[in-house]
């Protein structure tokens, strides 16, 4: 039986290379910006994102978890707040 227990952080690496494809830079790993403007805070602990007006949580990532849900929520998020 594969332990589907959750891990209690965010892949930084697969987290940053997201954010890159997007065009967007972090810092501290936490304030996220886009064209010099704040565009969320990431928690990754928690992994929780605050866009300024609305809270998120992700899903935690599951050891041998393969669907990488948390990615495409991550992907989803910033593409809407892109678009805004």
């Amino acid at each position: 039986m594969k332990d589907m227990s959750r891990s209690n952080f965010t892949p930084m690496e697969r987290f940053h290379e997201i954010l890159n494809g997007h065009g967007l830079v972090g810092t501290n790993h936490i304030r996220i910006f886009r064209d010099g403007r704040k565009m969320f805070d990431y928690y990754p602990l928690r992994m929780k994102l605050f866009d300024y007006h609305n809270w998120y949580q992700l899903t935690y990532p599951s050891f041998g978890n393969v669907d990488r849900k948390w990615e495409q929520e991550l992907q989803e998020i910033i593409c809407r707040l892109s678009a805004a």
